[in-house]
């Protein structure tokens, strides 16, 4: 029997219906950027690195995991390690570095630059690409010289025509059976995503129900913002910045106590503007409560 998909009919209708389906499914789909990637980082007018991110997490448009950078050659030979999270949307990436988990130096006077990526996907003969610029900074907040990053999907199961992973980056990344991101012997739960127009923000916070002793520590992109505030029902309140670097500012509450009555729990309110967002924050002493700011200027 032959279906009628004359214009108007209710079989056209349901046909094109399906077709705007797919292509929003498409139009939607996110590339897969979880894995190793494998390559180099330059710093302009000084000299190359060996540089690879292990993405350990992907979850709708964020991602998580462990950056290695490395020089192997003296007199410069030197290692780290760092912790980012970053923004994907389909075919580009922003990615932030947060916290220095190790590095060796090869003397004092040198420090590694905590880092600020914009990359995009690209694929070549059957390879995935990221490449893109970066800038940073090094802890006290001195500004690095900017460079160049280039990135191929590393494959496990077939290693051949790759530039090798040096062995003792190789190890540390497959000793790494984490899943997810741990601080302070915390491990970070599912992270709350906001969206806020400005860079200066306040929060208010206060004791959920009944006041019981709780007691929190608030890291902002791993630095501490506030120590050890004791949770009352008058609420703390604080202006706070976020690094206009990053599109995505990491908000820590870590529990320094449980109260009388476990878990720790607050009222946690960012104030954006004229806009609040009001969130019931539950932390303990194995899991510490995160929340990314994701900032998007208001267009005019």
């Amino acid at each position: 029997m032959e279906q009628d998909f004359k214009p108007g009919t209710k079989s056209a209708r349901a046909y094109v219906t399906i077709l705007l389906v797919l292509f929003t499914l498409l139009c939607h789909a996110q590339i897969n950027y979880k894995g190793i990637w494998h390559g180099y980082i330059t710093a302009k007018g000084s000299y190359n690195s060996g540089y690879a991110i292990n993405i350990e997490n992907q979850a709708e448009d964020y991602i998580s995991g462990t950056a290695y950078i490395y020089r192997n050659d003296d007199p410069l030979k030197f290692d780290g390690a760092l912790d980012f999270i970053g923004t994907i949307n389909r075919s580009t990436s922003k990615i932030t570095e947060l916290l220095i988990l190790n590095e060796k130096m090869p003397d004092s006077k040198f420090k590694l630059c905590v880092k600020f990526m914009g990359l995009d996907f690209v694929q070549k003969d059957g390879i995935d690409f990221l490449t893109g610029n970066w800038n940073g900074s090094l802890i006290d907040k001195s500004p690095c010289t900017p460079g160049n990053v280039f990135l191929r999907r590393y494959n496990l199961k077939i290693p051949n025509g790759f530039e090798p992973i040096p062995d003792e980056v190789m190890q540390a990344i497959l000793a790494d059976k984490s899943r997810g991101i741990n601080f302070l012997n915390t491990e970070l739960a599912k992270p709350v995503i906001l969206t806020v127009s400005n860079t200066t923000l306040k929060f208010e916070i206060r004791d959920y129900l009944n006041e019981d002793n709780d007691t929190v520590s608030i890291y902002l992109n791993r630095q501490p913002m506030v120590r050890k505030i004791g949770i009352f029902r008058k609420p703390y309140k604080q202006t706070f910045r976020l690094n206009k670097n990053s599109e995505l500012n990491e908000l820590i509450l870590y529990a320094e106590n449980l109260g009388f009555i476990p878990p720790n729990t607050s009222d946690l309110t960012i104030i954006d503007g004229k806009i609040k967002h009001r969130l019931m924050i539950r932390s303990s002493k194995e899991i510490s409560a995160v929340i990314y700011l994701r900032h998007t200027p208001e267009r005019l």
